[in-house]
């Protein structure tokens, strides 16, 4: 690492305060994970390092991101996390420039925004932690709250999955004792609850006036509009995909890395900033960049040993009961009921084929773009119950056949079935955009988009024979 860099992270890391209040935040958890370029110049093929709490202070003097797990030690709480971010299919370089950056943060400073104001009208207390490409919205609930066992009743969790949280490998920190089963439901309907929210945020953002606006859509789906056909607002939703004992989140107030470990070491490194109520997305980018005014912004603005997240019980209670009211709950009910048939549907056209053949099934059918335009296709032409029966196979023939490459475990590279869930994956993307679709908030099916604009939402790729 540059001399640069590495005294930024340092001089950081080092300062009293920031170190406290990073460390006031690990004691809720039993270990803590680092990432970052120190690893990547040691040659580690992948550069997470993953230690006890009270070895915190390795991933610190190692000037690493942190990150913690979403369970806590106590079980006292859930944290509820929405992770909301610009993406680029096209040019995912573009965000690494700091005027770029500016722009970015003006293109979705509207929706993020809205985003706050939805929170608000269900009387969710957060905090917002900003990030260099978009926010994590922190909120928790009490796990003795009548909030709790509203969300593990609206809640599911397949037997694939049940018996992966029952199962318990005592040389994994991640499954060194089993889950009790209404976390992983109050897992499940929290995706669920955000699915809910970030509907409304593309309703509010849509009606809004203005030719340009930036698209929000669900997990970096490219919208193909005039504007930005490739970009747009997140709503990453993925974290909801998969067990709860494989994700985790990063620290309040951890340097963010991602530009350097990317090669652009001049553009220098971030510093996570939890945003005030009513402060500019603008003046968060001045402080980010400057371990001054950020080490400053932190000792004046949260002078006590640690950031609370509040507890939200209450809001989110709140949110539970309007989305069991919403015609999203009627759609997920449909999802949830419908029995996968037997049929085997044809694909029709080879931007839909395409993805199911074995030679390219890896990685196109981990692509949320490729997974949006069959969900939509076959909901278009199909009932519920064969367009789930697409998504369990895409579960039993694809991402269980060990011949297609999905992980390599000489370099920890891809995904490793074995412990995430292939059929809760595949599950929750067609639950995610055949509800999309079934609520008017699609892209199109049938190659309609695709013709209308003349390009395909994979960029690089020819458009086939139909859309042409």
């Amino acid at each position: 690492m540059d001399a640069k860099n590495f005294n930024f992270i340092k001089k950081y890391y080092e300062d009293p305060k920031i170190r406290g209040m990073i460390t006031e935040q690990s004691k809720q958890y039993d270990y803590a994970i680092g990432t970052g370029q120190a690893l990547i110049e040691r040659g580690w093929t992948f550069p997470v390092k993953e230690v006890p709490v009270d070895r915190l202070d390795e991933l610190l003097n190692d000037g690493l991101d942190i990150f913690f797990p979403l369970m806590t030690k106590d079980g006292r709480y859930c944290y509820l996390l929405w992770d909301i971010e610009y993406f680029n299919t096209k040019d995912k370089k573009f965000i690494f420039n700091k005027k770029n950056q500016r722009e970015i943060f003006k293109w979705m400073s509207e929706p993020l925004y809205i985003v706050e104001d939805i929170l608000k009208s269900f009387k969710i207390k957060y905090i917002v932690d900003t990030t260099m490409s978009g926010i994590h919205v922190w909120s928790k609930i009490s796990t003795s709250s009548p909030a709790f066992w509203e969300l593990a009743k609206a809640g599911t969790v397949l037997p694939s999955l049940e018996q992966k949280y029952a199962t318990v490998i005592p040389n994994e920190r991640k499954r060194n004792r089993p889950l009790p089963p209404n976390f992983g439901k109050v897992y499940n309907a929290t995706g669920k609850i955000l699915e809910f929210l970030t509907h409304i945020l593309i309703k509010k953002h849509n009606s809004r006036s203005g030719k340009f606006k930036i698209p929000v859509t669900i997990s970096d789906t490219p919208q193909l509009k005039e504007k930005y056909p490739f970009s747009g607002l997140s709503s990453d939703l993925t974290q909801y995909a998969h067990p709860v004992f494989m994700r985790c989140m990063r620290a309040l107030g951890s340097i963010h890395q991602k530009s350097i470990m990317n090669g652009f070491t001049g553009m220098g490194t971030a510093i996570d900033i939890v945003k005030k109520p009513g402060m500019s997305y603008s003046k968060v980018l001045d402080i980010m960049w400057d371990v001054d005014k950020a080490t400053a912004y932190y000792k004046k603005n949260f002078p006590g040993k640690y950031i609370e997240v509040p507890d939200s019980s209450a809001g989110w209670l709140n949110a539970v009961r309007s989305y069991n009211k919403s015609g999203l709950r009627i759609k997920h009910k449909q999802w949830e009921n419908a029995m996968p048939s037997d049929e085997n549907p044809d694909a029709k056209y080879q931007c839909i084929a395409g993805n199911f053949d074995a030679a390219s099934a890896n990685p196109r059918l981990l692509v949320p773009s490729n997974l949006q335009l069959i969900a939509e296709f076959f909901g278009e032409h199909y009932d519920v119950s064969c367009v789930k029966n697409v998504f369990r196979n895409i579960a039993r023939d694809y991402y269980l056949n060990e011949k297609l490459g999905w992980y390599n475990p000489a370099r920890y590279t891809g995904i490793d079935w074995r412990k995430y869930d292939a059929y809760t994956a595949t599950d929750f993307w067609g639950r995610i955009y055949w509800s999309m679709k079934e609520m008017g908030l699609g892209r199109g099916a049938d190659c309609n988009i695709i013709k209308k604009v003349g390009i395909c939402p994979n960029p690089g790729r020819k458009l086939c024979k139909e859309c042409q």
